[in-house]
Formats: structure tokens, C-alpha cells, sequence
């Protein structure tokens, strides 16, 4: 029986996009690409996905869910007139309620497939919402309706949460394209609770050295493609080689694979150890995960302990943190240092890394008003053994205009109020 799934893929959507695609080629998963735009996939499988498990895999995608149905729309219909002689309180039990009996928490949220300024979907979901609690009202149910605040389309994650709407009811989401409406129920929301725990509650944290957000360091290790085989393998393991405060181990242990973390600095792997210490014990992983040095980044080699390197993950050195936007001169001089730094680690990996394997890099860039500045040297770093791996197939990449890869072929994470973003690459040795 073939299934369909929505994944909602939030504000870095081409990130997200291309860990699901990891993702799925890693799991040999077969499947049908239905429809796609920016914060949203649709696909079709032959098999039920284990949702509640690939969510937790999951660094970028913020819901995963069911698509029941599909209905064409004419242009200036509505979702709510496309569905008006829809539903009905038993269609609703059984499709959406079938798990609670009590009062019923209804959550509406739309997911516009094409411009929505295109869509007649403002103020929809309240006409819909409002038209399924009188249907259950009704047949006698006791109902409670949770909508969009601010005029906004979708409810966030956090309020399916706080709201328990898939506990005590359902989030019923309405995915409108031009021509279609997908009719569909989330089954899973990311736990932001446990991310920001991992983020900010943290023994050891320097915000002078930039932090690695832990949704970040879990989507670069997805793009990585470990061997399925080596999760829970001590003989084999990622290896950080800019460690830091220990983030991109950290979701390596939670994955259920071994880290090896280095940093020239004696006081980074201090902060590593104590975080990754509060990891093993709050999260109850077994002992001998992880392994912490001091080394230059160059002289890997020569501190490695004798083991298999899967992959490089690892958010190089940025260079220095600025809190107004820094003048051409000074990103010039950032970048001449750093290319060294940078080199000398490629050049280091190449004596241990065999062909295949890859290397996720965060490298800064540097964001201005007249748009990014990026690190010039990246093709010296793949003349040290490597080629460059598109993020997303090309076909897809060609087919949805939209997707934000750069021509260097890499994918940039940023925060508003940040100057100095990432741009992650994915590099194969070879």
C-alpha cells in the first residue's frame, strides 16, 4: 500500500531538505517525490516510515505527517469551499480522533505549495476550524479550537506541544498548492524541550568561541552518511577535529556513535569533557564513547588513536566573533589566516580518511548588506584529495528554483542577528 508524508522543514529549508535526503539514501529508502516547496516536502512510499524514530534523527525537520488525501482546486477556491461538503463527525473519529475519547483539542495549520500571495488562504483556517468543531459539537463531542496567532498560517511546534493536540486530539493540516489541497494529520513534532536542554544547560559553555546549535551539529552529521553499521561500533567513529564545546560529538553519542574531538586549545577540551560528561550521565549512555585530545588540527595524524574515521564533522575555527558588521579589511585578514588553518587540516585528513568518506565543514561567511562574503580558498582545499558533493541531486536542484545552494555548491545556516554565518560543505575524499 503506498503512503504518503509531509515533512515540514522549517526556516533553513534547503539544509533540512538535504538531511532528509541523506537520510533516506543512507536507509536505502525508495520513494516518489509528490511536491515540494520551500518549507515543505510531500512524498510517497511503498512501506510505513517509522516516524517517531526518523524524527528523532532529524536535526532540520520540524513535523513530520500523514497525508490522507488529495483534491484539485480551482484557482480562486478556497480550502475551506474545496472541503465544505467534506468532512463528517465520523470521517473525523476515525481519521484523526481515533486514540482519545474526552474533550477534544483541534489544532488547524495551512502550508501554502506556491506563493501564498498567490493563495486565497488568509483567515481560511479559521472558517475551516470553525466548520469541523461545529460538525463534532454536534455529534456530541466537546471540542476546543487552536489556531494560527498573528495571522499566521501553521501552529509551531512548541504549541502542538504545550497544547497537546496530539494527545488529546489532532493537528489537522491543510497543504494548498495551486491546483491541489492535501488533506494531511501530524504524527510527530520535534522535541524543542530537549534540544534547548542540550543547547543551554550545558556545564560548560563559551560564547566567545561561537556555539555550534545542536539542530546544526545533528544535520551535519546526518550529511556525513554513516554506515548504518557502525552505529554502536567502538572500532569505528567521527572525528571533530575543532571541537569546541563538544557539540557535534555530543549528538554523535545521542546517535549512537562513538566521537573522537580535538582542539589545539587545552581549555576547549576541558569544556568538551565536562559537556560530554553531563551528556553520558543525563542521556545514561554507555561508558567509552568518546575520546578527547589536545592537537593541532595539522598533526592529526600523528595523536589519532587506532581506530576507523567514518566521517569529518566538524564547524572549523570561524575567526573572531563581531558584534557590528566587520570591514572588508578585516574579513580579508580573517580569511588569510584561516586558509592555512584550513589547508593544513585538509592535508591531515587525507593520511587517514580512505576514498569515500567525507568531511561536513561549517566555514564562516561573513554577511554584509550588499549580501554574503565567503571564504575565497575553497578550492585549494579540494586540491588537497577531494571533490565537492552536491548537497541535493541535481535534478532536484534544477526542478525547484527556490532551493538556496550556492554555485560553490554549499548551503548557508544564519541567524539574523549573527554577522558571521556557516557555510557547510560536504567534501569526499578521494
Amino acid at each position: 500500500m503506498k503512503l504518503k508524508y509531509a515533512f515540514n522543514l522549517g526556516r533553513v529549508f534547503t539544509l533540512s531538505l538535504a538531511e532528509l535526503f541523506a537520510v533516506f539514501e543512507n536507509m536505502a529508502l525508495s520513494f516518489r517525490l509528490v511536491d515540494l516547496y520551500r518549507e515543505v516536502l510531500i512524498i510517497e512510499v511503498e512501506e510505513k516510515l517509522d516516524v517517531v524514530k526518523l524524527q528523532k534523527t532529524l536535526g532540520g525537520t520540524i513535523k513530520i505527517m500523514q497525508v490522507l488525501d488529495s483534491l484539485g482546486r480551482k484557482k480562486f477556491l478556497s480550502p475551506s469551499l474545496v472541503l465544505k461538503d467534506y468532512f463528517d463527525a465520523k470521517m473525523l473519529k476515525e481519521q484523526f480522533l481515533s486514540n482519545y475519547t474526552g474533550k477534544i483539542q483541534i489544532g488547524i495549520s495551512y502550508y501554502p505549495m506556491a506563493d501564498p500571495r498567490e493563495l486565497p488562504i488568509r483567515g481560511d483556517n479559521k472558517r475551516i476550524g470553525f466548520n469541523i468543531k461545529q460538525i463534532l459539537t454536534a455529534a456530541g463531542y466537546s471540542v476546543r479550537l487552536v489556531l494560527p496567532q498573528m495571522a499566521g498560517f501553521a501552529l509551531a511546534s512548541v504549541v502542538v506541544t504545550n497544547e497537546h493536540l496530539l494527545e488529546k486530539g489532532a493537528e489537522i493540516d491543510l497543504l494548498v498548492g495551486m491546483e491541489r489541497v492535501y488533506l494531511a494529520k501530524t504524527l510527530t513534532v520535534q522535541n524543542f524541550e530537549d534540544y534547548g536542554r542540550r543547547d543551554y544547560q550545558r556545564p560548560a559553555r563559551d560564547m566567545q568561541v561561537g556555539m555550534l546549535p545542536p539542530k546544526v551539529a545533528q544535520i551535519m552529521i546526518n550529511l556525513a552518511q554513516l554506515p548504518v553499521a557502525s552505529s554502536g561500533n567502538l572500532k569505528h567513529a567521527i572525528l571533530d577535529p575543532f571541537v569546541g564545546s563538544g557539540t557535534v560529538i555530543q549528538e554523535a553519542l545521542i546517535m549512537g556513535h562513538k566521537g573522537i574531538g580535538s582542539d589545539i586549545s587545552q581549555k576547549a577540551i576541558e569544556n568538551a569533557e565536562k559537556n560530554l560528561e553531563w551528556i553520558k550521565n543525563r542521556y545514561k549512555l554507555p561508558p567509552g564513547r568518546f575520546e578527547l585530545f589536545v592537537a593541532d588540527a595539522k598533526k592529526l595524524s600523528e595523536n589519532l588513536p587506532k581506530i576507523e574515521i567514518d566521517a569529518v564533522v566538524t564547524e572549523a575555527t570561524l575567526g573572531p566573533a563581531y558584534g557590528t558588521s566587520p570591514k572588508p579589511q578585516e574579513i580579508e585578514r580573517n580569511f588569510k589566516e584561516l586558509e592555512a588553518i584550513y589547508i593544513g587540516a585538509f592535508e591531515s585528513f587525507k593520511k587517514f580518511l580512505v576514498p569515500g568518506k567525507r568531511v561536513v565543514v561549517a566555514l564562516p561567511a561573513y554577511r554584509t548588506e550588499k549580501g554574503y562574503i565567503y571564504f575565497p580558498g575553497i578550492d585549494k582545499l579540494a586540491k588537497t584529495g577531494y571533490d565537492i558533493v552536491d548537497p541535493l541531486p541535481e535534478i532536484v536542484a534544477e526542478k525547484y528554483p527556490f532551493l538556496q545552494i550556492t554555485a560553490r555548491k554549499s548551503l548557508v545556516y544564519d541567524r539574523k542577528d549573527q554577522f558571521v554565518s556557516r557555510e557547510i560543505f560536504i567534501f569526499r575524499s578521494l
